[in-house]
Protein backbone atom coordinates (compact mmCIF):
# COMPACT_ATOMS: atom_id res chain seq x y z
CA UNK A 1 0.00 0.00 0.00
CA UNK A 2 1.34 3.17 -0.85
CA UNK A 3 1.38 6.52 1.78
CA UNK A 4 0.00 8.71 -0.85
CA UNK A 5 -1.98 8.32 -4.30
CA UNK A 6 -0.62 10.37 -6.60
CA UNK A 7 -3.84 12.31 -7.45
CA UNK A 8 -5.90 15.05 -6.28
CA UNK A 9 -9.24 13.24 -6.56
CA UNK A 10 -10.36 12.21 -3.10
CA UNK A 11 -10.42 8.80 -2.61
CA UNK A 12 -12.15 8.69 0.67
CA UNK A 13 -15.80 10.24 0.07
CA UNK A 14 -17.17 8.37 3.04
CA UNK A 15 -17.90 11.22 5.82
CA UNK A 16 -17.45 8.81 8.74
CA UNK A 17 -13.51 8.79 7.85
CA UNK A 18 -12.78 12.32 7.98
CA UNK A 19 -15.00 12.20 11.30
CA UNK A 20 -13.62 9.61 13.12
CA UNK A 21 -9.94 10.78 12.24
CA UNK A 22 -10.68 14.40 13.35
CA UNK A 23 -12.04 13.35 17.12
CA UNK A 24 -9.07 10.95 17.07
CA UNK A 25 -6.54 13.35 16.22
CA UNK A 26 -8.60 16.24 18.18
CA UNK A 27 -9.21 14.26 21.52
CA UNK A 28 -5.32 13.09 21.76
CA UNK A 29 -4.33 16.78 21.59
CA UNK A 30 -6.85 18.06 24.26
CA UNK A 31 -5.32 14.97 26.20
CA UNK A 32 -2.22 15.77 26.05
CA UNK A 33 -2.40 19.40 26.54
CA UNK A 34 -4.79 19.13 29.63
CA UNK A 35 -2.60 16.57 31.02
CA UNK A 36 0.66 18.59 30.87
CA UNK A 37 -1.18 21.71 32.16
CA UNK A 38 -2.43 19.15 35.02
CA UNK A 39 0.82 17.04 35.57
CA UNK A 40 2.91 19.89 38.53
CA UNK A 41 0.40 19.38 41.00
CA UNK A 42 -0.83 21.23 42.59
CA UNK A 43 -1.74 23.73 39.14
CA UNK A 44 -2.02 27.40 39.73
CA UNK A 45 -5.63 28.64 39.01
CA UNK A 46 -5.22 29.37 35.38
CA UNK A 47 -3.98 26.39 34.31
CA UNK A 48 -6.31 24.01 36.62
CA UNK A 49 -9.15 25.55 34.69
CA UNK A 50 -7.65 25.46 31.42
CA UNK A 51 -6.49 21.92 32.16
CA UNK A 52 -9.90 20.84 33.16
CA UNK A 53 -11.61 22.28 29.78
CA UNK A 54 -8.96 20.60 27.43
CA UNK A 55 -9.90 17.32 29.26
CA UNK A 56 -13.19 18.08 28.96
CA UNK A 57 -12.96 18.21 25.25
CA UNK A 58 -10.71 15.07 24.99
CA UNK A 59 -13.89 13.79 26.67
CA UNK A 60 -16.20 15.02 24.41
CA UNK A 61 -14.45 13.80 21.38
CA UNK A 62 -14.30 10.13 22.74
CA UNK A 63 -18.40 9.74 23.47
CA UNK A 64 -18.75 11.50 20.21
CA UNK A 65 -16.57 9.24 18.40
CA UNK A 66 -16.99 5.78 17.16
CA UNK A 67 -13.57 4.67 18.05
CA UNK A 68 -13.84 5.37 21.66
CA UNK A 69 -12.21 1.77 22.08
CA UNK A 70 -9.16 2.93 20.64
CA UNK A 71 -9.17 5.91 21.76
CA UNK A 72 -9.05 5.33 25.31
CA UNK A 73 -6.18 2.76 25.01
CA UNK A 74 -4.50 5.59 23.53
CA UNK A 75 -4.73 7.53 26.09
CA UNK A 76 -4.54 5.05 28.78
CA UNK A 77 -0.90 4.54 26.53
CA UNK A 78 0.07 8.06 27.13
CA UNK A 79 -0.38 7.83 30.70
CA UNK A 80 1.53 4.37 30.99
CA UNK A 81 4.56 5.68 28.60
CA UNK A 82 4.52 8.92 31.28
CA UNK A 83 4.00 7.38 34.22
CA UNK A 84 7.23 4.94 33.77
CA UNK A 85 8.98 7.70 32.14
CA UNK A 86 8.85 10.09 35.00
CA UNK A 87 9.38 7.01 37.85
CA UNK A 88 12.66 6.42 35.42
CA UNK A 89 13.62 10.43 35.25
CA UNK A 90 12.10 11.28 38.66
CA UNK A 91 12.44 7.97 40.82
CA UNK A 92 8.56 8.50 41.67
CA UNK A 93 6.64 5.97 42.58
CA UNK A 94 3.53 7.21 42.54
CA UNK A 95 4.40 7.64 38.56
CA UNK A 96 5.01 4.51 38.39
CA UNK A 97 2.13 3.20 39.92
CA UNK A 98 -0.30 5.23 37.67
CA UNK A 99 1.55 4.58 34.74
CA UNK A 100 1.26 0.72 35.61
CA UNK A 101 -2.48 1.00 36.62
CA UNK A 102 -2.83 2.85 33.14
CA UNK A 103 -1.03 -0.34 31.57
CA UNK A 104 -3.21 -2.50 33.55
CA UNK A 105 -6.12 -0.65 32.30
CA UNK A 106 -5.47 -0.65 28.94
CA UNK A 107 -4.27 -4.22 28.44
CA UNK A 108 -7.90 -5.26 30.11
CA UNK A 109 -9.66 -2.58 27.90
CA UNK A 110 -8.04 -4.62 24.79
CA UNK A 111 -8.97 -7.97 26.04
CA UNK A 112 -12.30 -7.30 26.87
CA UNK A 113 -13.45 -4.96 23.52
CA UNK A 114 -10.74 -6.92 21.16
CA UNK A 115 -9.59 -3.42 20.06
CA UNK A 116 -9.19 -3.28 16.03
CA UNK A 117 -7.73 -0.32 14.00
CA UNK A 118 -9.91 -1.01 10.97
CA UNK A 119 -13.23 0.76 10.73
CA UNK A 120 -16.83 -0.54 9.61
CA UNK A 121 -15.75 1.48 6.14
CA UNK A 122 -13.42 0.94 3.60
CA UNK A 123 -10.87 3.45 3.88
CA UNK A 124 -8.35 4.06 0.75
CA UNK A 125 -5.27 5.22 -0.25
CA UNK A 126 -4.57 8.37 0.66
CA UNK A 127 -4.40 11.32 -2.06
CA UNK A 128 -2.79 14.67 -1.77
CA UNK A 129 -6.92 16.50 -2.51
CA UNK A 130 -6.93 14.82 1.34
CA UNK A 131 -3.94 16.61 2.81
CA UNK A 132 -4.64 19.52 1.03
CA UNK A 133 -7.48 19.14 3.81
CA UNK A 134 -6.06 17.66 6.65
CA UNK A 135 -3.67 20.90 6.02
CA UNK A 136 -6.70 23.30 6.11
CA UNK A 137 -8.51 21.96 9.33
CA UNK A 138 -5.56 21.20 11.07
CA UNK A 139 -4.07 24.96 10.33
CA UNK A 140 -7.49 26.60 10.90
CA UNK A 141 -7.68 24.32 14.91
CA UNK A 142 -4.27 25.80 15.47
CA UNK A 143 -5.45 29.66 14.52
CA UNK A 144 -8.90 28.97 16.73
CA UNK A 145 -5.99 27.02 19.70
CA UNK A 146 -3.59 30.11 19.43
CA UNK A 147 -6.54 32.53 19.95
CA UNK A 148 -8.20 30.83 23.07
Amino acid sequence: MQLFTNSFRLHNTDLRWYRDKYLIIVAVVCFLVGMSLLWGWPPPRHDMIRGVLFLGGAALCVVVSSQRSLILAGMLTIIFIRGIAGAALYHSVAALVVGLAAGTGCYFLSIRKGISLSPDYKVNDYSYGELAIDVVVLGAALLLYSKL
